[in-house]
């Protein structure tokens, strides 16, 4: 009886040693996005996000509501996309394509909005899930504004998931008046008094559980 009580007591010990030190069992990246849009500006232009499905494990991607001087017109979206603003991307169920058109009639001199995804890697054999964005004409066809992207999408930006901040990739805007600035906030560390209780609670519960004997 006493020693299940006392390895009950040093398996709890070692619980809090795993929050005291940040063992994460979950990740997840921040991305806050800032476009300078004035090329655009009166211009009817279609925002497209874009979340593909690079192969196991599925991953999800959460879209702030988007900030802008300009008019949101309307939305529409294509696959595993749900809300109104924020939205969640998802490529649970063999989802390939994902897709979130919001259309800005007129487009504004400014967009803001921030995204946040999990970050499992991909299995081996599998290409990284990938988050992106276009500036589109009014049928959601064509790019207004085309970039240096070597695959000749002409994407804003590209996320790929699985390598935290490291998967950001903004890409140089060909046309002048456009601009995009793309970063991961600092995480912000544990408060020290937190850390000091946890370390005093797993010493206290593991020499109660040897001197209880």
């Amino acid at each position: 009886m006493t020693r299940i009580r006392s390895n009950t007591l040093l398996a709890t010990a070692c619980s809090a040693a795993f929050l005291l030190f940040g063992v994460p069992f979950a990740y997840a990246t921040t991305i806050n996005v800032t476009i300078n849009s004035t090329a655009l500006n009166g211009v009817t232009t279609v925002s497209a996000f874009d979340f593909i499905d690079g192969g196991p494990p599925d991953n999800t991607v959460m879209l702030s509501a988007l900030t802008s001087n300009g008019t949101q017109d309307s939305t529409s979206t294509t696959g595993n996309v749900t809300g109104t603003g924020p939205w969640t991307f998802s490529d649970s169920g063999g989802s390939f394509f994902n897709e979130l058109l919001v259309t800005f009639n007129p487009m504004g001199t400014s967009l803001q909005f921030s995204f946040t995804t999990t970050d499992n890697a991909p299995d081996p054999g599998s290409s990284p899930d990938a988050f992106s964005m276009y500036a589109l004409d009014s049928t959601a066809t064509f790019p207004l504004i085309t970039t240096d992207d070597p695959t000749g999408a002409n994407a804003l930006f590209l996320f790929n998931l699985g390598q935290g901040a490291d998967g950001l990739t903004v890409y140089s805007v060909n046309q002048p008046g456009f601009s995009v600035s793309a970063s991961s906030p600092p995480t912000p560390a544990p408060e020290p008094r937190i850390l000091s209780l946890l370390l005093a609670a797993a010493i206290a519960l593991f020499a109660r559980g040897r001197f209880a004997r």
